[in-house]
């Protein structure tokens, strides 16, 4: 049989069914298997990718941060939520042209909540530095404890500096 007879034959068959069941009763018994291909066509794949991303993203909050080696307690007591916000300080350092050299990390209480205090050493220019701790300022719960600034010369333009923040930790 050649092509246009099978399709032929299919649709024969069809209009047999339609006429034996009823075209309304046909449609709703086809919408199920439509919306199965549907879901398996276009959502599903768009679902695996989004768990592969979820998974992807878990497994970076699996990292360790860079900690002090004199605190190995401190690294169990930092949530994956706090964990977020010290990658947010850096990428954020990090986007503005300031080069992070190292990080020092205390768990200290504050006002009777305890406090995660970071001291970050950077270099970079001044406007970039002002301008990361603004936008910092204004998006997470912290507060800047120090910021001292040096440069090596007069016409130098890189300084530098390092910053004492307090980040508040999430109450459990």
């Amino acid at each position: 049989m050649r092509f246009q007879n099978k399709s032929a034959v299919l649709r024969w068959q069809a209009a047999l069914l339609a006429g034996r069941i009823g075209t309304i009763p046909l449609l709703l018994t086809g919408l199920p298997a439509g919306l199965l291909v549907l879901w398996l066509g276009a959502v599903r794949p768009h679902t695996i990718q989004l768990q592969e991303n979820l998974a992807r993203i878990h497994a970076q909050l699996q990292t360790a941060l860079p900690l002090d080696k004199q605190q190995p307690e401190l690294q169990s007591r930092i949530s994956p939520g706090e964990y977020q916000q010290v990658r947010l300080l850096f990428t954020q350092f990090r986007s503005r042209g300031l080069k992070v050299d190292a990080s020092r990390y205390q768990l200290e209480k504050d006002d009777g909540k305890t406090a995660l205090r970071l001291d970050i050493p950077l270099r970079g220019e001044y406007l970039p530095l002002v301008d990361a701790l603004e936008q910092l300022s204004r998006t997470l719960p912290l507060r800047i404890e120090q910021l001292s600034l040096r440069r090596a010369g007069p016409s130098d333009t890189q300084l530098s500096a390092t910053v004492q923040l307090r980040l508040l930790k999430e109450s459990p």
